[in-house]
């Protein structure tokens, strides 16, 4: 059922022919069950492009990676001092499924606003430098894989 609803979405961004979903974006948007908007890089260099551009994140908005392991930066599109615990999860979860800790039982993501995000000179497309108050959120894997079950439903790839 998953993969089916995915490809309507796919299918519902690229019928008509032109280009009405406009220029290809660094991420996936997902969006938790209040409709906050979760954006997930597809790639090293969309992640730069994800945690650093003011084009694409605010400030304020809460930046998300699994930590100690290479994967996507995620971003939750809120500019809430306090968000919601499920939208916090939701966040990490993408962020623990879209990276090579998920093969762990237990997942620990970091999580900071974007503003304490930065780039160290001459780094690597991908890699990054947090500042600022850094939490910790852990998931267990089973966690992870219901969380993101629900999410894919609501994802918009373009």
């Amino acid at each position: 059922m998953m993969k089916r609803a995915k490809k309507q979405k796919q299918q519902q961004n690229t019928n008509g022919g032109g280009n009405e979903t406009g220029p290809r974006l660094p991420y996936r948007r997902y969006y938790t069950e209040n409709k906050t908007e979760i954006k997930v890089g597809k790639q090293a260099t969309d992640n730069d492009v994800l945690s650093l551009s003011p084009e694409h994140r605010s400030g304020a908005h809460w930046w998300y990676h699994a930590s100690g392991c290479p994967g996507s930066h995620v971003v939750l599109c809120t500019d809430d001092a306090s968000p919601t615990d499920n939208d916090v999860r939701d966040a990490a979860a993408l962020a623990a499924l879209k990276s090579k800790c998920i093969g762990q039982s237990v997942i620990k993501v970091s999580m900071t606003r974007c503003r304490n995000v930065s780039k160290p000179p001459g780094a690597k497309p991908g890699l990054v430098q947090l500042g600022g108050d850094v939490k910790t959120i852990t998931l267990k894997k089973d966690e992870v894989m219901k969380r993101t079950e629900r999410l894919e439903e609501t994802v918009i790839v373009n």
